[in-house]
């Protein structure tokens, strides 16, 4: 048994198919089937158990499932450890961050990061907290910005809470006759998709005032909101750093709604230390994270 076959193990276990996780490991599925072989061989028993719709792991299989992910991560572990030993850092960096904030705080960082460590290869995903977490806690990002509400599984990181952001409304720019939070109802809305912090927090207020929200649209792309809010489709509701910029050239208006806020939190995995390059372009956050907080105090003025 080597790293090697432990590794080909668990990308079958996760992919649930011999197939796609030899296209993931850049293999032939022949090639996989028989490293499997040789371990279910090694091993005395069964380790998949095969069927129409591809592979589901037997007991034998998972009790080598979980012994096996934790070696291949105390391997990786390992190897970052000896890796930041070095002068440069090198490997990859994978950051998560929600679309409302992705512009605003990684753009100034990420550009001096690649120019300063130019071995490290960079790996940014946009998506929703509640699927960056996620991506955090099964090891497929490295370090994310999150939205605290709903972060169930907190006992597995290490969190720093870097500021609460306030949830506007956001509506074309001649807008008037701005409805309170308790007066949404009825109100054509623009909103991301569920599992969205700011989403989230209007409608538990909502509920609680006996009301419902109309709901015209869905999407995940601020951008495409911008248009569909100039082109008088509706409203939307974000935290306030997502359209600030929208608001100081006056292409949107908009107004805060009252003591509604995300808390905004930069999480890592709490089995393992930061890396080299974790630590390096956190202290680039740092400025962009101050900024943040001058933007917000600016707008509760």
């Amino acid at each position: 048994m080597n790293l090697a076959q432990l590794r080909y193990f668990v990308a079958v276990a996760r992919n649930k198919s011999l197939s796609r996780a030899a296209s993931d490991l850049h293999i032939s599925q022949p090639a996989l089937t028989r490293q499997i072989k040789l371990l279910e061989s090694e091993l005395g028993g069964g380790l998949l158990q095969r069927h129409a719709r591809g592979v589901s792991v037997t007991d034998l299989g998972q009790i080598l499932l979980e012994r096996a992910e934790r070696q291949l991560r105390d391997f990786e572990q390992l190897r970052s450890d000896v890796a930041d030993a070095s002068i440069a850092p090198s490997g990859r960096l994978r950051i998560g961050c929600p679309p409302s904030l992705s512009t605003f705080l990684l753009t100034r960082p990420l550009k001096t990061f690649m120019q300063t460590h130019p071995k490290v290869i960079v790996e940014v995903r946009e998506s929703i907290s509640d699927d960056l977490w996620k991506a955090v806690l099964h090891d497929r990002l490295d370090i994310a910005i999150v939205s605290a509400t709903g972060l169930e599984t907190s006992r597995h990181f290490l969190s720093e809470i870097l500021f609460d952001e306030p949830i506007w409304m956001f509506g074309p720019r001649r807008a008037r006759g701005w409805p309170a939070s308790q007066s949404l109802d009825g109100l054509p809305l623009i909103l991301t998709h569920s599992n969205n912090a700011a989403r989230d927090a209007v409608e538990r207020d909502m509920r609680r005032a006996g009301h419902e929200i109309k709901i015209v649209a869905e999407t995940d792309s601020p951008r495409l909101m911008i248009e569909m809010i100039k082109a008088g489709v509706g409203y939307t509701i974000a935290p306030y750093l997502t359209f600030f910029r929208q608001l100081r050239t006056r292409e949107l208006s908009g107004r805060p709604l009252k003591r509604l806020t995300v808390e905004r939190t930069l999480i890592h995995r709490n089995d393992r230390s930061a890396s080299k390059a974790m630590r390096l372009f956190a202290e680039l956050l740092r400025p962009e994270i101050e900024l943040a907080c001058k933007e917000i105090a600016k707008a509760k003025s």
